[in-house]
This record gives C-alpha cells, structure tokens and sequence, in this order.
C-alpha cells in the first residue's frame, strides 16, 4: 500500500502533505472529509478527481475533521490509498425512509458480499437512519464472519441535521454507503469511551425505538434534568455531557452495555429521543467522564485494535463522537496525540468527529455495534 495524504481550501486548493503515490492513476480510493458547508458546496471535488482519476472518493461532512493529532473547523482532508495486494468496491444505498434502516443495512452488505470479502467500512447521513436497526440489518448478512465500522457522517453546528455523503461523486444528503476491503488483507478495530456510570441502576418502563418516554415510571425529561443541573438550560446540547449506558436486554452482570447520546428533547411529551434505540423494559444508568477518562478511553481504542506498529504503510480512520469533543474542548487534540503516538509514523490518519459510531465490541465479536461517545479506529494494512 502507498498512500499520499493532502488538505483542501478555498485559498490554495489541493496541497499535498504528504507524497507518495508515483503514478496517480493506479490509487484505488481517497477518503475526504471535512465540515458540512465546505463538503456539499464541492468546490473540492474536480480538483481530487483530476488528482486521482480512476480512485473511488468517498467520505462525508463532520462535526471537526481529523489528520493525524490535528482538527480543522473548515478545508477538507483526504488520504488516497494504492492498494497492491487487495481491492475494494463501493456500495450506495439511499435513505427514503427510517422504518427501511434494517433493508438499507442488508442492501449493502449484499452487494459486497464475495467469498474475498475482508472487512466493510460503513458511512450514512443523519437523516432517515436509525443507526441500531441500520446495524442490526448489516449483521444479518455477514454471519458474524465480516467485520463493520464506520460512523454516522456530522455537521458542524450540532443540531442533528442533515450531513453530507460522498459516493464517488459530489457530495450529497440522504445517503448511505459501504466500502469492502478483499484480498490480502489485515484489519484492526477497536472502540472505547471513558465515561463511568453514575447514579443507580434504572429501568426503561416506556419507550420506542429510539424516544424514551418513562424511567422507572416517571417522565424521562424531568429525572434528566434532575441530573444535569446547570446543564439543563443548554439542552439538548448539554445532554452531550451525559449520555446514557443502557443493557440492551437488561442483563447487567453478563452482557456489553452501549452508550446512547441524547438528540433532541420534547417539552410536552416529557420524552427524550437518543440517538439509537433504548428498548423498554432496558437498564440504564447515566453516564459522566472527565478529561483524563475520555483520553484514557482513545488510548483503550487503540490499544484493543491489537495493531503493533512497523515499516509497514497503513491507513487508520478515526471516528470519535461530538461529545467526546464538547467536553474536552481545547484539548480535543489530546485524544489525537495518544492516538499518534501508539500507531507510529507510518500510519496516516484522518477522520470525523460523528453522530454515533459503528464497531464490533472485539475481535471475538464480530457482530458490528452502533456506538455513542466513543473512540472507535479501524486500521487498514496490506500482508
């Protein structure tokens, strides 16, 4: 693998920040990502594709785009990679509807499914996916034998609109899309977060999908609120702060809780709406982190991909989530350098700061999972 990495703006264009790739026209894929306005404008666009004739470009619209330890607030990243042992195929599905988030799920992994098939690398709009059952519908295809990640793509103002998709084309909304890995290659992938439970142990008493009406029989919105204090004026931006661990079959001793984000509030209803399902009948507890854990938690991400740093070119993308970034605030690039620093030189990184996060719990568990506030990293390696 040869992999060249460059960075977009509107005053100087495409610069390269690294170069590599002798001959242009043999690169394979280019990821691209970078705020929302600067990616569905697309004034980028004809520049990479000159660059890079034959790639398939994808990528898609973030809440803060990442190369290596640094975050940009506008430009766009891209890392274009020449694979010399494996190659890949790009699989797009539109989302017309939230009820069809498992179809859209299935749809894409049948059509990359082949007997070579390594790994699948996930990205999606915002907008009409349910995030648990898009997941849940990729499983039902794989067997647990191919191993998902990704993310859900993000704009910058954090109110949950649409975000932007590239498909090997300009960028667009309501899409979704796949990436197979085949050949003679290694993937390594790992998801942490680093925030700590609080609080007691609570049962979802009524929910659906993805809207949580009652906690143990009382109006979800006021027992939020109880808890978040200061917080609550800022809501649902300040939910962010406090998400919420929930046991998806209520069994707290033997399963893998996941974390939900909170969305958006509704007043009348006294409900809250996260960003994945929180089924009824669930236990959750609130959740709440510092500095020191969300920077412990990347260090744990990488530290589960099992990737040992060599000579060897790799690829790493990089989804952490929105909330990860409001607390950390100007040390965001924190979590970055721990990242850097255990991966080595020869690993180009970029990526996106998400509305949720799509990784399988570990090696052993191939079953993909969809994931809020965490650092989730999928490495990309030749044998």
């Amino acid at each position: 693998m040869k992999i060249d990495s460059l960075f977009w703006s509107r005053e100087t264009g495409w610069q390269f920040r690294k170069e590599n790739i002798e001959n242009r026209e043999n690169v394979d894929i280019v990821f691209l990502f970078g705020v929302a306005k600067e990616i569905r404008e697309n004034l980028y666009f004809d520049g990479i594709r000159e660059l890079y004739p034959n790639a398939i470009l994808v990528g898609g619209s973030s809440a803060g785009t990442i190369y290596r330890d640094e975050i940009f607030d506008s430009g766009v990243v891209a890392s274009a990679l020449q694979l010399e042992k494996s190659r890949v195929k790009l699989a797009v599905a539109k989302l017309e509807d939230i009820s069809k988030s498992f179809e859209i799920g299935k749809n894409i992994v049948q059509q990359l499914m082949d007997e070579d098939l390594r790994h699948i690398v996930v990205l999606s709009d915002t907008i009409n996916i349910n995030g648990s059952e898009f997941v849940k519908g990729l499983n039902s295809e794989t067997d647990s034998k191919i191993p998902i990640s990704g993310g859900i793509l993000a704009e910058e103002t954090r109110n949950f609109s649409h975000a932007y998709v590239i498909a090997d084309r300009p960028a667009k909304k309501l899409l979704a899309i796949g990436i197979g890995f085949y050949g003679d290659i290694d993937t390594f992938y790992g998801s942490d977060s680093g925030w700590d439970d609080f609080g007691i142990e609570r049962v979802i008493t009524k929910s659906s999908g993805n809207i949580v009406y009652e906690i143990d029989g009382k109006p979800a919105l006021d027992l939020y609120k109880k808890y978040l204090g200061d917080f609550q004026k800022d809501l649902p931006v300040g939910g962010l702060r406090f998400p919420l661990n929930v046991w998806e079959d209520g069994d707290i001793e033997n399963s893998k809780p996941v974390i939900r984000t909170l969305m958006a509030i509704n007043e009348e209803e006294k409900s809250l709406t996260f960003v994945g399902d929180v089924p009824e009948g669930a236990m959750a507890r609130l959740m709440k982190t510092n500095i020191d854990g969300l920077i412990d938690g990347s260090e744990n991400a990488i530290k589960m991909t099992g990737f040992q740093p060599s000579n060897i070119p790799s690829y790493c993308l990089a989804v952490s989530c929105i909330g990860r970034r409001l607390v950390l605030n100007q040390l965001t690039e924190e979590e970055l350098s721990v990242l850097l620093e255990h991966v080595g030189d020869e690993v180009e990184i970029t990526g996106f700061y998400s509305y949720g996060e799509i990784a399988p719990f570990s090696k052993e568990l191939k079953n993909c999972r969809f994931h809020n506030q965490t650092m989730t990293l999928t490495l990309i390696q030749e044998k």
